[in-house]
C-alpha cells in the first residue's frame, strides 16, 4: 500500500468542548496530520463527512442526538471510512464490541473519562494511530454479522486435536469476530489469538464476545487447551506453549515473547496439527515464525491483500512463500473447518 504523502484530513467529533479543543491540539502538532473539521454529534459528523471528505474520523460514544455506534452504522453504508473511537467507555464490553463488530479500525481509551488531562501524556499514540488508518484499505472494511441466537448454541467440544493459532493485528477485530462466528466451536480445535489491541479493551470486550458466539471465549493467565475454546491475549504480553503436568498442552503468559516466538513454539508442539491464519495488518511480525509452521507440517492461511483491512502482513508472508492465498473470508472459515474434521477423521481412523 502507497505510504501517505499529504496531510492526513482528520475529523474530530465529540460533545464535550474540551475534549474537541484538547483532540484538535494534540493531532495539530502533528505535521502530518491536519484536522479539517469538528462535530458534536453523530449527525452533524455525517453532515461534515459529505463536505469534508476524511481521511480518518475519531469519534466519541455517548452524545446526544446520534451517539457514536449509530453513526458508525451509517457511515459503513454512505461509504466506508477508517474509524477511530476515543472514548471514556473502553472499559464496557458491549460498548468496545459493538463498535470493533460494526468496523472502527481501534478504540483509543480516554484515560480519565470525558475530562482527560493525561491525554496529553498519550499524543503521540494518538497520532499514530490516526496516521496508520488513513493508510487502510476502506474496501476492506466489513461488518461483522452474527448468527441469530438459536443458531449460535454453545456445542459440547470434542477431545483436542488441533490449534489454530491468529495473529490479528491492528484493524483486523472484526474478521477474527467473523471467523468466530462462523466456524463450528464443536471441532476439536482451539483458537488461541493475539490481538494489537490495549489491555483495557481487550478484557471489556472478550466477555461479551464469548456471548455472543459458540466459542468458549477466555483472556486466562494459564490454561489447558480444549477442544471448543478461544484464548485472547494482547500482543504485548503473548501466550507461550507448555506441556502440563497433566501431560496436556498449556498456554500461559508472563514471558517476554514476540509474534515470532508463539508461532514457532505453536509449531513446534503441535507439528501438522497447527494451522496459522493471517487475517492482514500493518508489518511483518511473524513472517520467520510462520516459515516455521510451514518447516514443521503445519498449515498457513493468508487472506489475500486485496480483502484485508491492511494488506502489509499477508504480502509479506506470500512473498516469503510461507503461506497459501485465500481470497476471500467465507474460504477462509471453509478451510479452517475442513482442517477440523481432517483431523477428527484421522483420530476416528486410527481408532479403527
Amino acid at each position: 500500500m502507497a505510504q501517505q504523502t499529504n496531510p492526513v484530513k482528520t475529523l474530530v467529533v465529540d460533545d464535550t468542548a474540551f475534549m474537541r479543543r484538547a483532540l484538535v491540539e494534540i493531532l495539530s502538532r502533528d505535521p502530518d496530520i491536519e484536522v479539517v473539521g469538528v462535530a458534536k454529534h453523530g449527525r452533524e459528523a455525517l453532515e461534515a463527512i459529505e463536505v469534508l471528505d476524511p481521511d480518518v474520523i475519531t469519534l466519541d460514544v455517548d452524545m446526544p442526538v446520534m451517539d457514536g455506534l449509530t453513526a458508525i452504522k451509517h457511515i459503513m453504508v454512505r461509504g466506508p471510512k477508517p474509524i477511530i473511537m476515543v472514548s471514556g467507555l473502553a472499559g464496557h464490553g458491549r460498548v468496545t464490541f459493538e463498535a470493533l463488530k460494526l468496523g472502527a479500525v481501534d478504540f483509543f481509551p480516554k484515560p480519565s473519562g470525558t475530562i482527560s488531562p493525561d491525554m496529553e501524556r498519550r499524543a503521540d499514540e494518538l497520532g499514530r494511530v490516526v496516521k496508520q488508518a488513513a493508510r487502510l484499505n476502506p474496501r476492506g472494511i466489513v461488518r461483522a454479522r452474527l448468527p441469530h441466537q438459536e443458531e449460535n448454541e454453545t456445542a459440547v467440544p470434542q477431545q483436542l486435536m488441533g490449534v489454530v493459532v491468529v495473529a490479528a493485528q491492528r484493524g483486523t477485530s472484526s474478521n477474527l469476530i467473523k471467523l468466530l462466528s462462523h466456524v463450528s466451536s464443536s471441532l476439536p480445535l482451539s483458537i488461541i489469538a493475539l490481538q494489537d489491541i490495549s489491555l483495557q479493551v481487550l478484557e471489556s470486550y472478550s466477555a461479551e464476545l464469548d456471548r455472543s458466539v459458540s466459542w468458549t471465549v477466555n483472556t486466562n493467565q494459564d490454561c489447558s487447551l480444549a477442544g471448543g475454546d478461544c484464548l485472547l491475549s494482547s500482543m504485548k504480553n503473548p501466550w507461550h506453549f507448555r506441556k502440563g503436568g497433566d501431560g496436556n498442552i498449556h498456554v500461559a503468559k508472563g514471558q517476554k515473547r514476540g509474534t515470532d516466538d508463539f508461532f514457532r513454539e505453536a509449531a513446534l508442539y503441535m507439528g501438522s496439527r497447527c494451522l496459522a491464519v493471517v487475517l492482514g495488518g500493518e508489518n511483518d511480525d511473524g513472517v520467520s515464525g510462520l516459515v516455521h509452521v510451514r518447516e514443521k507440517g503445519g498449515g498457513v492461511l493468508v487472506l489475500e491483500p486485496g480483502a484485508c483491512v491492511y494488506g502489509e502482513a499477508s504480502r509479506a508472508v506470500l512473498e516469503a512463500g510461507a503461506g497459501e492465498s485465500i481470497p476471500s473470508e467465507p474460504e477462509l472459515w471453509r478451510k479452517v473447518e475442513t482442517f477440523g474434521r481432517r483431523l477428527l477423521l484421522e483420530s476416528l481412523s486410527a481408532v479403527k
